[in-house]
């Protein structure tokens, strides 16, 4: 007997929103599907939850983090730090400004910046550095802060996949660097129900900049103080994402009890490594082991033949990525190659069912 276990399902947190399908339809009927009172108040609930005096919802993930670069005034020919073990977004829009991405390897216990690389390659020509908190784990956003202000160098947080996610002294992922930009992706922590983002910020400069270059340079209706974009959050994916973030503890503590489950259960085998949890205030959106190279693909194959989702995150990792290939020559991350060739993600989301995890489990217990 076969059961469907998704890598990812963002559909089981409306089932513990109150009243959702009557109240969705409610507001679908209002006929309201862009800007209004969902945006603004999910926008002041979200800084308030993050801790910044500044919230900026927009289109995309994807948006979030260029807009953040231009409010610092990245150009061309300026130098930007990246991780390349990430979505290709991180540096596709470090790219798109025409400033050169200089790469950092990562740490294999979190798949986070590695400090010590870090250490080596900023210097006064770096103008930023953008840690990405992958997986949910804290990019050591700390000590990255106590080295760029020695260095004058702003931080811009990739906090797409963290939502949720505290330092030990319980401050949000977010809200330490310069600015914080998130993905609403559906599979996220915070997903929504299409694409959305946000960036916070407690620099007003920067909030007034990114408030214009989302609509258009718009100062105020059909005045444009400046060439911008078009990036507004919808209507009824903002009521959406309020009304997860009123339930996220709940989900926050689903995810935390998956974790602890796959942990407990999986600790014994020795052919595969457990993702490590920095703390408790960590919130995971991916379950990511590593697992030899010489038998991922065979156990991908046996999970997918069990109707078990699972994914590779990343497969191919930036610095190597054709993209970038053709305008930078070939570097060496040895730990962020080691990465792309045994990592592989299983299925994890919020509210899973017992029987779901009991079929998860007995299933992986049958391989080898």
């Amino acid at each position: 007997m076969y059961m469907n276990i998704p890598l990812a399902d963002p559909t089981r947190e409306l089932k513990h929103i109150r009243k959702f399908d009557s109240r969705f339809n409610e507001k679908l009927n209002q006929g309201l599907y862009v800007g209004g009172d969902d945006v603004t108040t999910f926008e002041n609930n979200f800084k308030e939850y993050i801790g910044t005096k500044y919230s900026i919802s927009v289109n995309s993930g994807t948006d979030a983090l260029m807009f953040s670069l231009i409010s610092l005034g990245i150009k061309k020919g300026d130098k930007v730090i990246v991780p390349s073990f990430t979505f290709f977004a991180t540096v596709e829009c470090v790219m798109q400004l025409g400033a050169t991405p200089i790469f950092v390897d990562i740490n294999l216990d979190t798949y986070t910046v590695d400090i010590k690389d870090l250490e080596t390659k900023i210097n006064k020509e770096i103008k930023a550095v953008i840690p990405v908190h992958l997986f949910g784990n804290n990019s050591n956003i700390k000590e990255i802060k106590n080295i760029c202000n020695k260095h004058n160098v702003k931080i811009l947080e990739d906090v797409a996949q963290a939502f949720g996610s505290e330092t030990s002294t319980n401050e949000k992922l977010g809200s330490i660097g310069d600015l914080g930009a998130f993905s609403f992706f559906p599979s996220k922590t915070l997903g929504g129900i299409g694409d959305g983002g946000c960036v916070t910020t407690n620099n007003y400069s920067f909030f007034k900049i990114i408030q214009k270059l989302k609509n258009h340079g718009q100062n105020k209706p059909y005045e444009h103080n400046m060439v911008g974009y078009n990036s507004r959050l919808d209507s009824l994916n903002a009521f959406v994402l309020n009304e997860k973030l009123k339930i996220f503890n709940k989900i926050k503590k689903s995810r935390r009890t998956f974790y602890d489950i796959y942990f407990d259960n999986l600790k014994k085998y020795d052919w595969m490594k457990l993702p490590i949890k920095q703390n408790d205030n960590v919130v995971l959106n991916y379950f990511t082991l590593q697992v030899s190279s010489k038998i991922r693909d065979k156990f991908m194959k046996h999970l997918i033949e069990n109707k078990i989702g699972v994914g590779i995150y990343y497969k191919k990792p930036v610095h190597l990525q054709k993209a970038v290939l053709e305008k930078y020559k070939k570097i060496t991350l040895k730990n962020t190659e080691k990465a792309s060739k045994t990592v592989v993600s299983l299925p994890f989301y919020s509210f899973p069912e017992e029987k779901e995890l009991e079929y998860l489990l007995s299933k992986i217990d049958k391989f080898k």
